[in-house]
């Protein structure tokens, strides 16, 4: 039986020029243009920042970093930016071999702080 893969996303409504979403779950080709549309939805609303809460993430793969990349450099030409909020070994891992600190701001954080 093939492997379900999840992902749980949650976007509240924008405050003062930014976005929250939430994302519980794994970040992968299979959950990429969920992704996608729930940080088209949070962008179309006109905000310049989005954070990403990704501290429930227990997997990020090249697909779902290519995603998250895209919409980081989609903010820094509107004059905005993308903070990715993360919390797991693995995901921190992915963050450290792929170097994306100048595309945009990482700021780890255990899962229960806020």
């Amino acid at each position: 039986m093939a492997k379900r893969h999840s992902l749980t996303a949650k976007s509240d409504l924008p405050v003062d020029g930014w976005a929250s979403v939430t994302l519980t779950g794994e970040l992968d080709l299979a959950s990429a243009d969920r992704l996608r549309d729930v940080l088209e939805g949070a962008i179309d609303t006109g905000v310049r920042i989005v954070s990403v809460d990704a501290r429930q993430v227990t997997l990020l793969d090249s697909t779902s970093l290519g995603v998250l990349l895209f919409f980081a450099r989609l903010l820094r030409d509107r004059g905005g930016h993308l903070e990715l909020v993360y919390a797991t070994p693995s995901v921190k891992r992915t963050l450290q071999v792929a170097a994306l600190g100048r595309a945009m701001e990482l700021v780890e954080r255990p899962a229960g702080d806020s």
